[in-house]
């Protein structure tokens, strides 16, 4: 019996999926606990100024690693070792071009309008984001790099000493001593910073191969960057563009942003074994792709979206039960008893996440089989319902009813993420039809047939993998 679960367990550490979720579920944890450092150390307005830097410090990665990310792993998984090299230097020069473009345009703005940034809670995202652009450069090619190895072991120490060294100052100012978010910007920077020296020191990050640039290389990392940067963009915009609307309306402002990010943040937890087994799908999705392999693409499709369905399912459920205690939890008492209404707001995003395998694997897929184009497609038709909801929601229903509650609003805001979700799903099913033979009933039947299959193994005692 011992030997059988030493072996059993041996075998689950070392493989790729469980690696992959492994390293996003314990730096996920770091980033949880930091957030609710920065909840309860932060003021409410203060907090919503943080959620304004982070929020389109994510957007602007989205563009800039978008035109890169996807296409190195993509090309990286299948290339010769020195066609690597010209991947690579195309890909810092196209990082450090766009990095350029986009600091001018921010320091410009920063300089010429000052005040009305601070007045809406932008002026640190502005000023500072430059700066944060550049030293997560290396860290995040490191990352392109190992992902399209397949090599999650490293990825999880990357990810593990960025988001744990934020996670132990910030904790320690907690306990002896009170930052303003201006100092919490500092030291986030300060911390990703030391994450890009660490790799590379460790030549994890290619930036040696900056000098070998091929024209070649670079027009095929733009042709499909520019599709994969604007499906991430998009994307980016799903979850964004409601903290940026809701920042806008005088009426909400960046406490309106404060307490929306709370049931928000149920999404980004949930999305960490989405994440981890989309990572590890898209390389050998791709590579079937690339060998043309259909039988093989459609059994790698069906094994990895099935049964993560159901799970999403599960975990919604008990979401629901369990709601009030999350936003406890995460925020303590303050949120909940000042704005009870937060709960319902949370059970709107419980539902919403319940949708989210179906619509990102269809994603991952349509990008594997390099339709890229079609993807973008599916999430910008998403992205502008999200955003028209939004506005309706938050303007359109104040200006009618100016006495509804601001909860009320954002409970309204967070229906439009359930109807964009559905518009997604039909819109990625159909796409993803006509370039290769996937059925959604399919989907269904696989999954009850993994779980069937993991209880039969479970119970004769068999290799679970």
């Amino acid at each position: 019996m011992w030997a059988f679960l030493k072996k059993a367990i041996w075998k689950i550490f070392n493989d790729a999926n469980f690696l992959s979720l492994a390293g996003n579920l314990s730096t996920a944890l770091a980033g949880l606990f930091s957030y609710m450092v920065l909840l309860r150390m932060l003021s409410i307005h203060d907090f919503g100024i943080w959620v304004l830097f982070t929020t389109p410090a994510s957007l602007i990665d989205m563009l800039r690693f978008g035109v890169t990310k996807e296409a190195l792993v993509r090309y990286l998984s299948g290339s010769s070792e020195n066609d690597k090299k010209y991947y690579l230097g195309s890909a810092w020069v196209v990082g450090l071009v766009i990095l350029a473009g986009i600091s001018a345009v921010l320091l410009s703005v920063a300089f010429l309008i000052p005040e009305p940034l601070k007045a809406g809670g932008y002026f640190l995202f502005f000023t500072w984001y430059p700066l944060l652009g550049l030293v997560t450069l290396p860290w995040n090619y490191a990352w392109s790099i190992f992902q399209a190895e397949v090599d999650f072991g490293k990825i999880f120490l990357i990810r593990f000493f960025n988001l744990c060294t934020f996670l132990i100052i910030i904790f320690l100012a907690y306990i002896y001593f009170r930052l303003d978010v201006t100092s919490v910007v500092f030291i986030y920077i300060a911390t990703n910073f030391a994450t890009s020296l660490f790799c590379i020191l460790r030549s994890w990050s290619g930036l040696k191969y900056i000098r070998y640039i091929s024209r070649s290389r670079l027009m095929e990392i733009l042709k499909y960057g520019r599709y994969s940067m604007a499906t991430r963009i998009g994307s980016s915009l799903l979850k964004g563009a409601d903290s940026f609307i809701i920042s806008f309306s005088t009426f909400l402002g960046p406490a309106g942003v404060a307490l929306y990010a709370i049931p928000l943040k149920y999404i980004e937890l949930i999305e960490i074994p989405l994440l981890s087994f989309a990572t590890t799908a898209f390389p050998k999705l791709s590579r079937k792709s690339m060998e043309n392999d259909q039988a093989g693409f459609k059994r790698i499709f069906y094994s990895y979206t099935g049964p993560i369905v159901y799970f999403f399912l599960v975990v919604s459920m008990l979401a629901l039960a369990l709601n009030k205690y999350f936003i406890l939890f995460l925020g303590g008492s303050k949120y909940l008893t000042t704005s009870p209404g937060i709960s319902y707001v949370l059970m709107v995003f419980i539902l919403y996440g319940a949708l989210l395998p179906l619509d990102r694997f269809t994603g991952v897929a349509l990008d594997s089989l390099n339709r890229p184009d079609k993807n973008f497609q599916k999430v910008i038709v998403m992205t502008l319902a999200n955003i028209i909801g939004d506005l309706i929601a938050v303007f359109g229903l104040h200006a009618m009813f100016p006495a509804m509650q601001a909860i009320t609003i954002l409970f309204f805001v967070a229906v439009a993420s359930i109807v964009f979700s559905i518009i997604g799903l039909f819109i990625g099913y159909y796409f993803l039809k006509r370039e290769i033979d996937i059925s959604f009933r399919t989907i269904f039947i696989i999954g009850i047939d993994f779980y069937k299959e993991f209880y039969k193994r479970l119970k004769n005692k068999q290799p679970l993998l």
